[in-house]
């Protein structure tokens, strides 16, 4: 009961402080998030929606299952069930919260049990290419090669806990004997689902971006003398903080690919009300720490082989990138609006 109350004062004066630091701060965080929220914008909506909508209809009509057959091979290397094989793909290519969004939609449909979606979530996580060939390769170390190094590094970690875990913790799947049937409400519900979805995703990176600022303007990480281990640490709370990294650090990517492995504390969060209450999240935290250490261990035999040819750079390019996607998003955000509003209007009806 005493360490209860300890407990509990420790983290009622702690969110008292928060609540000070962002006063004492609050210009540096305005401006802070006002950058975050236009890489939500920008960034965040249009690369991850359709993705999201796309993969929760394939779920919703069955298109799935005939995807998984094509990765029959793949099924038999990591030890997983065929119809796991969709969203080990599109966890692994389409961002870090799709995969877990995949398989919360087969888990509603009653596809796999609670302890399997548990388990096979954590092999279902990584980071988009496009993220890691053009934020991290192209603009930390100027060249795409390496970025997607350290993306094949991150999948080859996966793709090995997999093989591993999934032998001894056994993922069960179903595939139920259906045909692909579509429908528009099917349409209506996976649009509705990912508009939602994303929502709680962009509010988590503009609540993280908070206490990114704080640490900051409060010196908290200056002992942290290295800037580029400091910028690595931030990294562990939010992923984008990698594309900051400067000065060619190479003798960090073993580092960089197990931090990309993890994905930070605020795409766990995101992850987290994705799952909502689901199923218990201990296996696939497990599971992370398993494939972050790989990860690191293959991103440096890869550097070792491929060395020559992708840690070659002589000096590093200035790449400046201007995203103007803010009225097609805003055009998005009403859509996905009208398609929730017509469908709650139908229900009414």
């Amino acid at each position: 009961m005493i360490k209860r109350r300890l407990i509990s004062a420790a983290l009622a004066y702690a969110l008292t402080a928060y609540a000070a630091a962002l006063i004492i701060f609050s210009e540096q965080t305005v401006s802070d998030m006002q950058t975050a929220l236009a890489r939500c914008i920008n960034v965040m909506i249009p690369s991850l929606f359709a993705f999201m909508a796309i993969s929760d209809l394939m779920i919703r009509s069955g298109a799935y299952i005939f995807i998984s057959k094509l990765l029959t091979p793949l099924a038999w290397i990591t030890g997983l069930p065929k119809q796991a094989m969709f969203p080990l793909l599109m966890g692994n290519i389409g961002g870090y919260p799709v995969g877990t969004a995949v398989i919360c939609t087969m888990l509603d449909s009653g596809r796999i049990d609670k302890k399997s979606a548990a388990r096979l979530t954590g092999f279902c996580y990584n980071g988009g290419p496009a993220f890691f060939s053009g934020a991290v390769g192209l603009t930390v170390f100027g060249s795409a090669k390496v970025g997607l190094m350290i993306f094949a590094a991150m999948i080859a970690g996966n793709l090995l806990s997999a093989a591993i875990l999934s032998r001894i913790f056994k993922i069960h799947c179903e595939a139920r004997g259906e045909k692909f049937k579509l429908s528009g409400d099917m349409l209506a519900e996976s649009v509705d689902t990912a508009g939602r979805g994303l929502f709680k995703i962009c509010c988590m990176i503009l609540f993280f971006q908070t206490a990114i600022t704080i640490l900051r303007c409060s010196g908290a990480m200056n002992a942290i003398s290295d800037n580029e281990l400091r910028t690595l640490a931030y990294s562990l709370l939010e992923i984008s903080n990698l594309s900051a990294m400067d000065g060619l650090p190479y003798r960090l990517l073993p580092l960089i690919a197990a931090s990309g492995a993890l994905g930070g504390l605020c795409v766990m969060m995101q992850i987290k009300t994705i799952i909502g209450g689901r199923f218990n999240m201990l296996p696939f935290l497990g599971t992370r720490c398993i494939s972050a250490a790989f990860a690191g261990i293959f991103c440096m035999i890869f550097s070792k082989i491929f060395g020559e040819n992708y840690i070659a750079a002589a000096s590093k390019p200035v790449f400046i990138v201007n995203f103007n996607n803010f009225i097609p998003v805003v055009c998005l955000i009403m859509m996905i609006f009208l398609t929730v509003l017509k469908k709650r209007l139908a229900f009414s009806e």
